[in-house]
């Protein structure tokens, strides 16, 4: 005799969605608490006041430091070549030399912007307070 084994066919279960949403917004919620937003700071100047623009400051040659960089990106202190490593101890001992020192940053424009910026660094490195930025003409 055969015994006839019956199977129970199971029907499609449906998935319960209703807290996947409260899922998903946890998760939105964690992550954002939990990410740190870089914010782009930029390179922090203090700019002077537009009136104070139009006024010109004649400086005594003696207390000017005329800082260099050209095409090629070779960086020079009074026309004396230097290397980057180098700047900030040079303009420190100027700076106790002359503490009226005012640094004047003179870049070609087809200089690389990131040397411009390692040179900004060597500069706030030797606690200069007073500086300008010109672009040399080409």
């Amino acid at each position: 005799m055969a015994v006839k084994i019956k199977r129970a066919t199971k029907g499609l279960e449906e998935m319960n969605i209703a807290s996947i949403s409260d899922i998903v917004f946890l998760l939105l919620i964690y992550f954002m608490v939990v990410t740190v937003f870089q914010q782009d700071i930029g390179l922090p100047f203090v700019l002077p006041a537009e009136s104070e623009q139009q006024d010109v400051i004649k400086i005594k040659e003696s207390n000017v430091a005329n800082l260099v960089i050209d095409a090629n990106n070779f960086i020079s202190l009074d026309d004396t070549p230097m290397r980057l490593l180098s700047v900030a101890r040079e303009l420190e001992l100027r700076l106790k030399a002359n503490p009226k020192l005012v640094v004047i940053l003179k870049t070609h424009p087809d200089a690389d912007y990131g040397m411009m910026v390692a040179v900004l660094d060597e500069i706030r490195k030797a606690n200069c307070k007073k500086m300008a930025l010109k672009v040399l003409e080409v």
